[in-house]
């Protein structure tokens, strides 16, 4: 077999791993809170021992997808459960995994008057879950939630501590650290929501890109295949 066919198909496999990739992100440009993923691109070697010619024996692949926890857009709801953070952080939501991150922060309020969120899970305060009486809910800057002007519970914002990492499960919860710091910095803004930090227009750019290369790796599996298939006519020609 011809083994130049193998980079040409490695590099494919890869290309085609990062439009699936975009393709989320670009699927989530409207999920609130969404942090895009970007790959990280590595090599691998294709045997254990023995040289690499000229880097045949050298494959692409995605090492990793870490995201990109930029901030999003800060857009005005007016809805007074629509809470956005203005900086690093996270809400902190008790789910049936345990304690988790959230940067979602479309909430509303449950028949058991409980902030959840859009999948029922509590949002933490400093109490515990957040317990909503009926009436008009106003919340600080610092995360102080009052109803009808009585203070009732302080939404808990966190991050990892230094030396620790937090990562994505699913689109918009986060794995959070036993742990956690206050986010002092961030600023908790009412009314608000924190938009994906997608950007679709230089996302569609790569996809296109990536597309124009995948066409190329394609080209490039066709001609070793063919060249494959001349190489065994001719030995059965002259055999």
């Amino acid at each position: 077999m011809n083994r130049g066919i193998y980079p040409p198909l490695a590099g494919a496999l890869a290309l085609e791993r990062r439009l699936e990739v975009l393709s989320h992100n670009i699927g989530n440009v409207h999920t609130t809170g969404f942090k895009k993923d970007s790959p990280l691109f590595a090599t691998i070697l294709g045997q254990a021992s023995g040289p690499s010619v000229a880097g045949i024996d050298l494959f692409p692949i995605i090492d990793d997808l870490p995201p990109d926890r930029s901030q999003g857009v800060l857009v005005h709801t007016g809805q007074a459960l629509d809470v956005a953070l203005e900086g690093e952080g996270y809400f902190v939501v008790q789910t049936t995994q345990g304690n988790q991150y959230f940067r979602g922060g479309s909430f509303h309020r449950n028949i058991q008057g409980l902030m959840v969120t859009h999948t029922g899970d509590p949002v933490l305060g400093k109490k515990g879950p957040i317990k909503l009486p009926i009436g008009e809910v106003g919340i600080d800057g610092d995360g102080s939630i009052r109803v009808n002007n009585k203070v009732v519970d302080r939404l808990r914002v966190e991050n990892a501590p230094p030396g620790e990492d937090v990562s994505k499960i699913g689109d918009l919860y986060w794995t959070a650290p036993q742990k956690g710091i206050p986010a002092l910095e961030t600023k908790v803004q009412q009314g608000m929501l924190e938009k994906s930090n997608v950007n679709p227009a230089l996302d569609m750019v790569e996809i296109i890109k990536v597309t124009r290369e995948y066409e190329q790796m394609q080209r490039a599996i066709r001609a070793m295949d063919e060249m494959t298939a001349q190489a065994i006519q001719a030995a059965k020609v002259q055999g």
